[in-house]
């Protein structure tokens, strides 16, 4: 099935995102907005979320955030009803977790999107679990060690490191954040004694260059899938790049082939993974078991992730798709380039308006107006309290 029958379809659904206060919810409604039939309601705990002003999301709810499980499921379970609920879509991986945990107490009457069972998500999402998988099952990846706040840190706690190492939280945060390198073990006692409160996975660090893959599975065969490198880095080397390759790429793709089978994967995931240049090979780094920020990257280059997330949920065939090995530029990647060469914006329209989220902004401006219009608020706000 190509991309032009599957989009041609018209799939009359309603979905509700039960997480829409996470970051990921604008690109979910970007790819989402450009499928014919589709009514997106979201649920969300943040009251002032620029994307309730998408032209796309037919009802946005805001609930006030909640720990209490319980409460979180009937709020859910109360959408569902109200609006006649087809598909329940979580987004992120805190929804996801809390989903996994509680389904038998969603209204049934919905389907839920295809994801991991609970223990395969934790595997995936835990950076010491995911490391300790992938060498069991023979599945390359950076030699890793765990540290928790306490650990007496002796000379045989660094055995078998070889610096310089890589330290990173073993879940959350994202976005480069807590992520350091170290180049020798005398710095990196003194990080992790003074300033390391929760448990961290530490790593040699590969000399390479990171690569990323995305995927749609069930039971572990991918049925679609993007492969892209990043060309034009942000603020700091570990944070996401603002500029994309897409790229064909067999050996990589085989690596994440034998972890999504042996996992036995459903639904979406987005790898990272690394090119050890000594060794010749690409090692997985970690797994992100939902969706990710270069979601709408993916859509322009042929592959649009929710809605065959939809299409799959809903029983249909997904038939091979080829994706596009183009060029992607966000919107810092865009702005980038055009401060450093004026001409590109007059020179390269077509580009804009096909290979950046420039296109998503045109077709659905409002959202991205109020979140600028409330970052110009915070900023002059923070100017005034510090007078």
């Amino acid at each position: 099935m190509n991309v032009k029958k599957l989009t041609d379809e018209t799939i009359q659904k309603s979905i509700l995102i039960p997480d829409g206060e996470s970051h990921l919810l604008i690109y979910v409604i970007n790819c989402l907005g450009h499928a014919p039939g589709i009514k997106i309601y979201v649920m969300s705990s943040l009251k002032r979320n620029p994307v309730r002003f998408s032209k796309y999301v037919s009802k946005y709810k805001y609930y006030q955030k909640t720990k209490d499980d319980g409460e979180w499921v009937h709020n859910i379970n109360t959408e569902i009803k109200r609006n006649k609920i087809d598909i329940l879509m979580p987004i992120f991986e805190i929804g996801i977790r809390r989903i996994l945990k509680n389904k038998e107490f969603l209204d049934q009457s919905t389907l839920l999107t295809a994801l991991p069972d609970l223990k395969t998500f934790t595997t995936a999402i835990n950076k010491w679990k995911l490391a300790g998988y992938c060498e069991n099952n023979q599945i390359p990846v950076p030699k890793s060690f765990l540290y928790t706040k306490g650990d007496k840190l002796l000379a045989s706690s660094f055995e078998g490191i070889k610096f310089p190492v890589i330290i990173k939280p073993l879940e959350g945060f994202g976005g480069g954040i807590g992520i350091e390198v170290f180049k020798s073990r005398e710095r990196l006692v003194k990080h992790l004694q003074e300033k390391v409160d929760q448990p961290t996975i530490i790593q040699n660090f590969i000399k390479g260059y990171d690569i990323d893959c995305s995927i749609l599975a069930k039971d572990g065969e991918i049925l679609a899938y993007t492969i892209q490198k990043g060309n034009l880095t942000g603020k700091t080397p570990f944070m996401p790049h603002i500029g994309l390759e897409f790229v064909s790429n067999s050996e990589l793709y085989e690596v994440v082939e034998k972890l999504i089978k042996s996992l036995k994967w459903d639904g979406v995931a987005h790898l990272d993974l690394r090119y050890d240049e000594e060794e010749d090979l690409y090692k997985v780094i970690e797994v992100n078991p939902r969706f990710w920020g270069t979601l709408d990257a993916s859509y322009l280059m042929g592959i649009n992730f929710p809605y065959l997330l939809i299409y799959l949920t809903l029983g249909h065939q997904i038939d091979p798709i080829t994706f596009k090995q183009e060029n992607y530029l966000n919107l810092k990647g865009l702005i980038k380039s055009i401060k450093k060469n004026p001409s590109f914006f007059v020179n390269k329209r077509k580009f804009i308006m096909n290979n950046t989220q420039f296109r998503f902004v045109f077709h659905d401006p409002v959202p991205t107006i109020y979140k600028y219009i409330d970052r110009t608020k915070n900023i002059l706000l923070k100017k005034i309290r510090g007078h």
